[in-house]
């Protein structure tokens, strides 16, 4: 396994969509929920929240990006993207195709304050969705995030160390005190 899991603050930064499908819709609403300046570069379709330049991509349409999506059915198209991120160093989510790609998307689990994203390197996503919803399943409830909010607030008012904080809030869940 040769990635190295990341998460990005896109807000505010240019992210190009190449194709405006069911996918690019998705990845689309996912982004602009993260604050992401979103442009869509597609040969048909249309989006909520965002227009749609009605096109071929050009490797122009890279211009101040700072990630780009290939949500094309089209492999060649997706590789004519890849390489042209290559260039500028800019990576490449390539929807279902792994080999033009240099980012993936994990499954993500979006519980705050927790965000967890699981990935197989785009082999598996159906099992990636799967463990995804058998995490979602087993996170604590909001009495235990509020358990352990007001735990951190009293360790460090009185300095307690990290090594003590674990065992201190397994007990503390354990027996449903604050």
């Amino acid at each position: 396994m040769d990635l190295y899991p990341l998460f990005l603050r896109l807000r505010g930064r240019r992210v190009l969509v190449v194709g405006a499908g069911s996918v690019g819709a998705r990845k689309v609403r996912e982004l602009l929920a993260a604050g992401a300046d979103v442009r869509v570069v597609a040969l048909a379709g249309e989006l909520e929240g965002v227009s749609v330049e009605h096109r071929a991509f050009v490797e122009s349409d890279l211009d101040g990006v700072w990630l780009v999506i290939a949500a094309t059915n089209d492999g060649a198209a997706n590789r004519a993207i890849a390489e042209a991120a290559e260039k500028r160093r800019i990576f490449v989510n390539a929807v279902d195709d792994p080999p033009n790609a240099s980012a993936f998307f994990g499954a993500v689990v979006r519980r705050p304050p927790f965000l967890i994203a699981i990935s197989s390197s785009g082999e598996l996503p159906a099992l990636s969705r799967l463990l995804r919803e058998v995490l979602e399943s087993a996170l604590p409830s909001d009495a235990w995030i509020a358990h352990a909010r007001a735990l951190r607030k009293k360790w460090k008012e009185e300095g307690t160390p990290m090594g003590e904080r674990f065992g201190e809030l397994v007990r503390r869940i354990g027996e449903g005190k604050d």
